[in-house]
């Protein structure tokens, strides 16, 4: 055998490795998130299968009348938790996908905006609409307004927002008004639960509210910082524009 050949089979692996290092260091963000949400499921065996209690909801859901305390923290923890197998994979599924997908374009700190960015706002949004709702005594706004949820729905549907922000306009304003008019069904549809199920119509609201935020931030961030060959991210070692400047 060869010097050639002993040597390759370890430069491939080297170079399997090189290649996943580079993608971690490109999506740092997107990983950690899989991570806190893969330990906070299995702390809270959701993972496994279970659903939150009332008291494990009582303790770790965020809802708009809490918006109120001003307690960021907590209402950052309600992103990393969710409520049983099917919602954990989801949120694992979409995170990986559409968090990634934006991180991968816009880079880690534009990501970490339109994610924490969209929860956060979402929440304030819908303390405005319905704290005047459960003043007033309407019902259904109390049950919104009282109703905690978990999850990171509204982080990752406000990257789809920033994502759409980046089209060319006209594709960009059908794709926002199809998205809007999409959650807007689905919310209509969701109101006739919501008796039964308030936390799943909060979600609908949740949903289309985050989406245009997700929007509005990423129009603000690519006017700010410009919207480059990679989608406003600054080229790093071996990319094209430093591979074809002359030397």
């Amino acid at each position: 055998m060869t010097e050639s050949e002993q040597s390759r089979p370890q430069g491939s692996t080297g170079g399997v490795f090189e290649r996943l290092e580079s993608v971690a260091l490109r999506v740092p963000f997107t990983l950690s998130t899989l991570a806190l949400l893969a330990l906070a499921g299995w702390l809270t065996n959701t993972a496994a299968g279970e659903q939150l209690g009332e008291r494990a909801i009582a303790r770790l859901g965020f809802s708009p009348a809490d918006t109120g305390s001003f307690d960021v923290l907590s209402a950052m923890a309600s992103a990393l938790v969710t409520n049983g197998p099917l919602a954990f994979w989801l949120a694992l599924a979409a995170v990986a996908i559409l968090v990634g997908f934006t991180e991968w374009r816009f880079g880690s700190v534009r990501v970490a905006i339109a994610f924490w960015g969209s929860h956060l706002a979402t929440l304030a949004l819908s303390w405005v609409l319905l704290a005047p709702l459960h003043l007033l005594g309407d019902t259904t706004g109390s049950m919104l307004f009282l109703a905690r949820d978990v999850g990171p729905s509204a982080g990752y549907m406000g990257c789809v927002g920033y994502l759409v922000s980046a089209l060319p306009g006209k594709v960009r304003l059908v794709a926002l008004a199809s998205g809007v008019g999409a959650l807007v069904t689905l919310l209509v549809v969701s109101l006739g639960g919501v008796a039964s199920d308030p936390t799943g119509v909060s979600a609908a609201l949740s949903h289309l509210l985050a989406l245009p935020v997700g929007f509005i931030l990423g129009l603000v961030t690519h006017r700010r910082g410009g919207l480059g060959s990679e989608g406003g991210r600054t080229p790093g070692r071996g990319t094209p524009s430093e591979d074809s400047r002359p030397n």
